[in-house]
């Protein structure tokens, strides 16, 4: 009966994410003309020998932004970003999150002035969060199993998102971006309790 309710929990989670995984992509043609300087600036942020370069930084985006990013463990970020999931995510994510926020923002400073930057920014970015994510839980010695799958949670609901909307400039959308999370959340989380009491069987086996 455990068993049955454990299966009924993780079918219902993967209806509901895939009906979420199911809206069609947006299109993600390459702009005509692309700012060289949000095109630096996201080359320079998702390098590992340039991440903390501050002067990649476009000098007219406090003023359109209305922020200045700042430099914290070795990477420019938005200091008043933040990890946006309805599923509680560790506090070594922390770092990782507002970098992506910056970077997204680059993306958005683009569209304002004129020159939008193709899907390739995007990719890097979300693909850069997913590095950062995985590399924080490198540093745990205890949980990282749990660490790994919220990682993998979290990164698959921003890919998700940016394929749905073209790889092309952010657009704040929180009923999918709740929906998804909380939808991948629940998987992740029935899984690794699953795998959990497996292993507590085979032991005390």
């Amino acid at each position: 009966m455990r068993t049955n309710s454990w299966a009924a929990a993780i079918l219902t989670g993967a209806a509901i994410a895939t009906v979420l995984l199911a809206v069609p992509p947006a299109d993600a043609d390459t702009p005509l003309r692309e700012s060289s300087t949000a095109a630096r600036a996201v080359q320079h942020l998702t390098s590992p020998a340039s991440a903390s370069d501050s002067t990649a930084v476009p000098a007219d985006f406090t003023a359109l932004l209305g922020y200045q990013p700042k430099e914290v463990d070795g990477v420019m970020v938005n200091p008043h970003g933040a990890c946006s999931s309805p599923v509680p995510l560790p506090a070594e994510f922390d770092t990782a999150c507002k970098a992506h926020d910056l970077g997204y923002d680059l993306l958005r400073y683009a569209h304002l002035t004129g020159g939008e930057l193709g899907p390739w920014a995007r990719n890097a970015l979300d693909a850069q969060l997913d590095r950062r994510m995985h590399a924080a839980c490198d540093t745990r010695e205890r949980d990282r199993a749990s660490c790994f799958a919220l990682a993998n949670i979290a990164t698959t609901a921003v890919s998700v998102n940016s394929r749905r909307q073209g790889y092309g400039v952010p657009i704040d959308e929180p009923w999918i971006r709740y929906g998804l999370a909380g939808a991948l959340g629940v998987l992740g989380l029935l899984a690794t309790a699953i795998t959990v009491q497996r292993i507590r069987r085979l032991v005390t086996a």
